[in-house]
């Protein structure tokens, strides 16, 4: 896990972010041009059904509060660690009964296809990423 989240903060957030923002002054640009590259890349319709566009939308958000982190540090360190978090969780803590679910302690009872508890569970978790970043933030402070 930690050399998938490393490999793709490298390539999001160390190699994109870092290219636009050389061309580019306004953070708006080098900050979502590669959270919306990221998010295309976590677009799955053949897993998440009617779902997908949910979770790229999750997946974008989630780009965006990286390239923030990676933008105030001014290194991959923060985002590293937050994604490394995120991704461990997910894949051993709380899973859905999806892939990569073989190791985790608890198995939702629904899948990332099932629109209903999705669009449920889904605000439950922008919260959780939400104050994972705020707490990443605070840490950078100090």
């Amino acid at each position: 896990v930690l050399v998938q989240v490393s490999a793709e903060e490298i390539v999001f957030r160390g190699y994109l972010q870092q290219q636009l923002a050389a061309r580019f002054d306004s953070p708006v640009i080098w900050m979502a041009v590669p959270s919306v590259v990221f998010a295309m890349g976590h677009y799955l319709p053949e897993a998440a059904g009617p779902n997908a566009l949910m979770v790229a939308l999750w997946a974008g958000v989630f780009g965006m509060l990286m390239a923030d982190l990676t933008a105030r540090a001014g290194s991959l360190g923060p985002a590293i660690a937050a994604h490394f978090v995120n991704n461990i969780t997910a894949i051993l803590v709380v899973s859905l009964p999806d892939d990569l679910s073989g190791l985790s302690l608890y198995l939702t009872p629904f899948s990332m296809a099932d629109v209903e508890a999705m669009r449920g569970w889904l605000p439950v978790d922008f919260a959780l990423m939400f104050v994972s970043w705020l707490a990443a933030r605070l840490a950078l402070r100090r």
